[in-house]
């Protein structure tokens, strides 16, 4: 028995990287075509959001259930989030 019970799976994905390497080598082709660049490749998921943004600030407020409840049911209706209606309303006050 080997040292390792993935060595035998190790020698053989070693085997075949050396196998594939030779056929390149071999294959000599003078009037190949450039490659052909590969485009960017999509992130898969939710696109970045303010979390990772550095320019934000997580915090932690406690508001009225029945108030926070009604300013939901209005930024649903105008496609906002709670963050961007605090963000303006706290510039606003800022500003004076």
């Amino acid at each position: 028995m080997t040292g390792s019970k993935f060595a035998s799976l190790r020698a053989m994905r070693e085997r075949r990287e050396q196998d594939a390497d030779a056929e390149l080598l071999s294959q000599s082709v003078p009037d190949a075509a450039p490659p052909i660049p590969e485009e960017p490749r999509r992130r898969v998921g939710r696109p970045p959001g303010k979390r990772s943004n550095p320019e934000y600030q997580q915090v932690t407020v406690l508001l009225h259930g029945q108030t926070y409840l009604e300013a939901r049911k209005r930024l649903l209706d105008e496609r906002k989030e709670v963050s961007t209606l605090l963000n303006e309303l706290l510039d606003e006050w800022l500003k004076r």
